[in-house]
Parts: C-alpha cells; structure tokens; sequence
C-alpha cells in the first residue's frame, strides 16, 4: 500500500521499498526515487526541517527547550528551578501540530489528497480531472490524531477519580500511545465499525478545514510526479494504459500547435520547445511529429492527440512560467487517411505534374 507524507515544500509517496519525492526547486518542480533505508529516512527528515517556516522552527526549539532544558539543569548549575514540561509533551506536539499546518503544507496535503482519491490512471494529462477529485482521504494521519487526542480525553475522566489531575491527565497521554497503537491495527475489523464512524467523521472534518486546502497547479502537478515516480519503481500496473485496439482503419488527424511561455525573462525560448519534445518523444509509439522553426505538428487518432496537448502544455508550467498560450490547428479529414507524409507527398506530385505539362 502507498502511503503519502506532505511537507511545507513537496511530497513524499511511500511504497514497501522505495520512496519517492517531488519538490519545489527554486521554482521547478524536482524528484527523486531511494530505496526505503536509514540513508533515505534522515534525508526525508532533512529536506522537512529546512523547509519548514522560520517561526515553526522557532516554536519547536522553544517547546523543545521547555522540556529538556530545565531537566539538565542540575548537571550545569546544581540546582533546579523548574521541572519544565512534562515528557508526554512530546507527543502533544507531534500530534497537535497537524492543527497548525502553514499554509503551503495544507495545499501540499490538499493535493496528495486529491491524487490518491482520483480513480483514473494518475498522470499530468489528467490534471483537470484530478483537481475534481474528493480532498478528504479515509487513511489520512489525521485518523491518528483524532484516536489519539479522544483517548487522551476519555481516560483522563476515567483516571480522575483515582489520581490528581496533573497524574490522571499524565498516565492518558501515555496509555493514549498504546490505544493508537491498538486502534489502528483493529481499525477495519467489523467489531470497531462505532470507533471507526467517529474517527473517520471528526477526521474529515479536520482534513476539510484544518489540514488541507484546494490546491493549486504547482501542488497537484508535484504529487503526480512524486506518485508516478514510485509507481513506474514499484507499483507499474497501477500507471499502465489500456492499449489502444487497433482498428482497420486508423482515423488520424493532425494538428499544429503553437506554445508561448508569457513573461519569461528572455527572449529565447528553445530550452522549452526541448523540453516539449521530450514529452513527445515518451508518445513516440502512439504519435509522429515534426519540429517546424514555427511550430510543432503532430499526427495521430484525436483522443491521443488531445492528451499530448495537455502534456505539452504543462511543461512551460512546470519550469516557473505562470502564463502559457497555446494556438491549436487541427486537420481532421473523415473522408480519407490523412498523414503527415502524405499531405506533402500529394503536394510533391501536383509539383513535378505542372512542371512535365510545362515541358
């Protein structure tokens, strides 16, 4: 099973021995795919923490400090003024802080929500689709969350009348640990069906609005390429098309297609006409195409051609680039076969006709 882990600056997606990443690099999108080991782990850790906002940072040393500080004090100075914050702090804080997510990280979880609710083949052509799907995801951390913090509450009221407050409350926040641990290996089991409505229920709630946001184009096009690159390592049935079945006839168009990059700080724009083909050059079994110094044009069945221009369009998008027109010329002849040589051979014989007339 895939599990997603969102940040302040990408996306991590999770298999049974790979993980894979996508993030924003000073504007482009990047990845990677590691094999699941410590190496792979203290990196994850890494790219979370420098990513994180300078006052969430700034909150965990302070809290931090307030637990460990005043415990070490009599090593330093021989006295203590203050116990400082309890241990089972610790976990309040890496449960609580799922309700003070920073923006970005909302829209992050937000679009790691939407690609695992979508029930098509995950992929950039299908981002329209995949922006419609549900935010809410029924194994969300946030499950955990919500077990944890009930259960902290519930034997709280039931410790109370054998401990003082201050311990009730202590013994929760740690059996409250051993109750997540229980709840979540029994949690589809029929029996939990009452603890699971109310889970999922406060859960959704939370996800709709505390932990997520809708996302934008940079969010969910990131997810898809963290999702994808875990796939095509581990998971390739869960990305595979359906092959086309091939017809008799095959009914072709052609279509000239144009895409401008709008505020852009050169003038020249070939890196991204590169970057264009290459996207077509994955089509290459489905596609022909042919780079003109005006354009670009392509030929093949229309379903296929209209996916490779949602594709291509993408690209300038995913280079930092927040405008992009795109000029569409379709040639689509229902009469006969119309191919891209052909069209040119048809012209070629008018040509050497006219010139034997001439003679």
């Amino acid at each position: 099973m895939i599990k997603g882990l969102s940040y302040q600056n990408g996306i991590f997606f999770i298999g049974k021995e790979y993980v894979a990443c996508a993030y924003n690099n000073n504007g482009r999108i990047s990845d990677w795919v590691k094999p699941l080991n410590v190496k792979t782990i203290l990196l994850m850790v890494s790219q979370v923490f420098t990513s994180m906002p300078w006052l969430f940072k700034l909150f965990t040393i302070i809290f931090m400090s307030l637990i460990f500080v005043p415990k070490l004090s009599p090593f330093f100075f021989g006295f203590t003024i203050w116990d400082g914050l309890p241990y089972y702090f610790l976990f309040y804080y890496m449960f609580g802080t799922h309700f003070i997510f920073p923006k970005t990280l909302k829209k992050y979880h937000g679009a790691e929500h939407k690609v695992f609710s979508d029930r098509g083949i995950i992929k950039q052509s299908r981002l329209y689709q995949i922006r419609k799907a549900a935010i809410t995801n029924r194994y969300c951390s946030t499950n955990i969350v919500v077990i944890y913090f009930s259960s902290v509450i519930l034997v709280s009221l039931l410790l109370f009348p054998f401990f003082t407050a201050t311990k009730a409350i202590m013994w929760a926040s740690y059996l409250a640990v051993v109750l997540v641990i229980l709840i979540n290996l029994t949690f589809n089991k029929r029996p939990m069906r009452l603890i699971r409505r109310f889970v999922i229920t406060v859960s959704y709630y939370l996800q709709k609005q505390v932990t997520t946001t809708e996302p934008e184009r940079v969010h969910l096009m990131t997810a898809i390429r963290s999702y994808r690159k875990l796939a095509k390592q581990e998971f390739p049935h869960l990305i595979e098309e359906k092959k086309i079945v091939k017809r008799e006839a095959k009914k072709l168009a052609i279509v000239d297609v144009t895409i401008i990059p709008i505020g852009t700080n050169s003038p020249s724009v070939s890196h991204y006409v590169a970057d264009i083909h290459r996207i077509l050059e994955k089509y290459g079994d489905k596609i022909k195409f042919q780079l003109t110094p005006m354009s670009t044009i392509i030929e093949g069945e229309l379903p296929v051609l209209f996916e490779v221009i949602q594709a291509i369009h993408e690209v300038p998008f995913e280079a930092g680039v927040q405008r992009v027109a795109t000029n569409i010329r379709i040639d689509d002849r229902r009469d006969k076969t119309t191919t891209l040589a052909g069209k040119v051979a048809s012209v070629n014989e008018k040509l050497q006709t006219n010139s034997t007339i001439q003679e």
